[in-house]
């Protein structure tokens, strides 16, 4: 009865982890697939509101022409750094999906992480065929240390939490 019940559990696992990279890798599609002059206005108007909120928050009292400026000098670093988060999301989603079937070990983040960089070229081959927009390999290459952060920063994590649950097995270590 328990193997049937471990079974079942891990076949929820691994269905819903695959759904939720499907449906990730499908988020990452969409936004490729934005001709490029829709693309820049969204990354423009995250970048115009950060400024925004920051101009409010510290009292700057930014006049428009100044916004939009600081706006436009800080839309790049704002898109890749986009980039590099969904694609830490992406490798992350990977790795779960990866761990309904195999144990977490540095194999596994690796697979993840070839598999993420994989993904991330061929987004960059799909925006060849996408009105405005060009297929980089440096793309590919900041998608791929975006996973790569992603992943450093899931180990320290994983660390923090084992130390803070080895000090809740054995308090007066």
């Amino acid at each position: 009865m328990k193997t049937d019940e471990k079974t079942r559990k891990t076949t929820i696992y691994r269905v819903v982890t695959m759904l939720f990279l499907l449906g990730w890798m499908a988020v990452i599609f969409w936004f490729s697939d934005q001709p490029a002059q829709e693309s820049s206005e969204m990354s423009g108007s995250v970048a115009y509101r950060f400024v925004e909120a920051c101009s409010n928050l510290f009292g700057l009292g930014f006049s428009e022409d100044t916004t939009e400026a600081y706006a436009a000098a800080i839309e790049h670093p704002v898109r890749k750094a986009a980039h590099m988060t969904e694609y830490a999301i992406l490798g992350w989603m990977f790795l779960a999906a990866l761990c309904g079937y195999t144990p977490y070990r540095r194999k596994t983040v690796l697979f993840a992480l070839a598999a993420t960089a994989a993904y991330a070229a061929t987004d960059e081959t799909h925006q060849l065929f996408v009105e405005g927009r060009a297929g980089k390999f440096s793309d590919v290459c900041i998608d791929t240390l975006g996973a790569l952060i992603g992943f450093v920063l899931l180990h320290i994590v994983l660390l923090c939490y084992g130390k803070h649950c080895e000090k809740q097995r054995h308090p007066l270590k």
